[in-house]
Parts: structure tokens; sequence; C-alpha cells
């Protein structure tokens, strides 16, 4: 399990912050590209290119704890948007 909290951090929270830039709740399956791309890449870095040790787990529950206020600023950004649509 611990080996996995870096991968799935720093890829939930690389796809969070795409999701928020480029609006893409419109196209989740992209999102999810996303997430299996960056959690890969760093799964296959942390196994193969840095020394044991050399990434702690903090950094796997930072992401993840950075991870929720994207994901809060996401919800507030499309209900805004939707608001906006409906007013029009």
């Amino acid at each position: 399990m611990s080996s996995l909290v870096n991968p799935v951090g720093v890829g939930l929270l690389l796809a969070s912050l795409y999701m928020l830039r480029f609006r893409a709740w419109r196209r989740p399956i992209v999102v999810v590209v996303y997430f299996a791309f960056f959690t890969t890449l760093e799964w296959i870095a942390a196994h193969y290119f840095l020394p044991p040790g050399a990434l702690p787990n903090a950094i796997g529950w930072l992401c993840l704890g950075l991870t929720v206020p994207v994901l809060v600023a996401t919800f507030l950004v499309r209900r805004h948007e939707r608001m906006q649509n409906e007013g029009d």
C-alpha cells in the first residue's frame, strides 16, 4: 500500500489540476487517461530511477491533501458556470 501512495497522490493532483484548468469535466475520459498516465509515470520513476527511500510517503499524502482544495475549486467553478448559463 505504501508504495502506491505517491503515484496515486501525484496522479490525482495533476489530473485534478488539469480538470480545473481546462474545464475537463466535459470530457471525463481524458481526465482518467491523464490520471493513469501520471500515476504510471510516477510509479515507473519511483521504482526504476530513484533510489529506495528517496521519495517519502509524506509527499504522496501531501499531494492527496492538496487535491481536496483543487476539487472543491473545480466544483465551485463548474457550479458558477452552470448558474451563469441558466441566467442567460
